[in-house]
């Protein structure tokens, strides 16, 4: 809509707010709203009237507990304040855990067992996302609520730890190479800490915008990526788990390589430097190189598949040297 500029006093320039706006958030003379720049644009705010988002997910249909997961984890990204699900079913389990009372049908192995019902699928994923909680649970609904106030420097510290796990996530893996499982296996509970954190961040970025307006799809973009690096790294780690044969010297210098690279794009990202940027384009070439000569010597499948999710995060790293490029331009 267009609105005229009108000049009131020597050097003071205003606008009329639209009428439909005013009435529906309760607007009145003295009311504070919130103004914010965002380059060309103005964006007025108010935490006034009834200016919460809403959405219902109906899961009757949906038979598998990482469907379920799945569209609710959605809406949570998409940044609705208030997710009605429906549809929830009674769920039919036959497998229970240690802590339930039928533990020895834990201790039974069956095909096409249901883990989960859908309503501790609900609640498990609601339990991982930030800031969130299930505020009301009757029949064959449940209502999952915001219930904190998002910022941008909650978004900042957000998006930090998503790159220091990834280095303690590479760092476990640099130590199972060199024959520490243990260290493997934690990852799986480190990659979903740093997934609660990536869903916060696309969460801020789709209900605030970054504080560079027309930069949050470039910014959106990055944290996908280092999600799937996240997602890379756990797959490295269950591959070394199953591997029986010892890693060559070779596969270890390969990761040292996209080890390095991490601890790059981690430097650029928050420091932008255009020899850092050409450092890394270079290193890629050389690991590229790594991996085409190792991939003709590797015998068996499994580690050819592990220097593939070698190659993969190679192939990230470039994706996340570009989008940074993107930022700084």
């Amino acid at each position: 809509m267009k609105r005229r500029v009108i000049k009131q006093g020597h050097n003071t320039l205003t606008i009329t707010l639209p009428s439909k706006w005013v009435q529906r958030y309760g607007i009145q003379p003295g009311s504070e709203i919130d103004v914010s720049e965002q380059e060309k644009s103005l964006l007025v705010s108010t935490d006034g009237g009834s200016n919460v988002s809403r959405t219902t997910i109906d899961i009757s249909n949906l038979n598998k507990s990482i469907a379920i997961w799945r569209f609710i984890s959605s809406a949570y990204r998409a940044g609705y304040d208030e997710i009605m699900i429906t549809g929830i079913e009674p769920g039919h389990k036959k497998l229970y855990t240690p802590f339930t009372y039928n533990t020895l049908n834990y201790m039974k192995s069956e095909s096409d067992i249901e883990v989960m019902s859908p309503i501790e699928t609900i609640s498990a994923c609601v339990n991982r996302l930030v800031g969130v909680d299930i505020i009301e649970q009757k029949g064959n609904y449940c209502l999952v609520k915001d219930l904190s106030e998002t910022s941008y420097k909650e978004f900042d510290s957000a998006l930090r730890r998503i790159f220091l796990l990834l280095k303690t996530e590479s760092e476990n893996i640099a130590n199972g190479l060199d024959g520490n499982k243990e260290d493997l296996k934690a990852i799986h509970i480190i990659d979903t800490n740093l997934d609660r954190f990536e869903d916060f961040c696309l969460r801020v970025l789709n209900k605030k915008g970054y504080e560079i307006y027309r930069k949050t799809p470039t910014i959106y973009s990055s944290i996908l990526i280092l999600e799937m690096v996240g997602d890379e790294f756990k797959k490295i780690a269950r591959h070394i788990l199953d591997m029986e044969e010892k890693h060559s010297k070779a596969i270890k210098t390969l990761f040292k390589v996209q080890n390095d690279q991490l601890d790059r794009i981690y430097k650029l990202f928050y420091k932008f430097n255009k020899n850092l940027a050409q450092e890394i384009y270079e290193e890629d070439e050389k690991g590229t190189k790594l991996i085409k000569e190792l991939f003709n010597e590797l015998k068996t499948d499994e580690a050819k598949e592990l220097v593939h999710h070698f190659k993969k995060v190679g192939i990230y790293i470039l994706s996340l040297t570009e989008l940074r490029i993107d930022l700084e331009l």
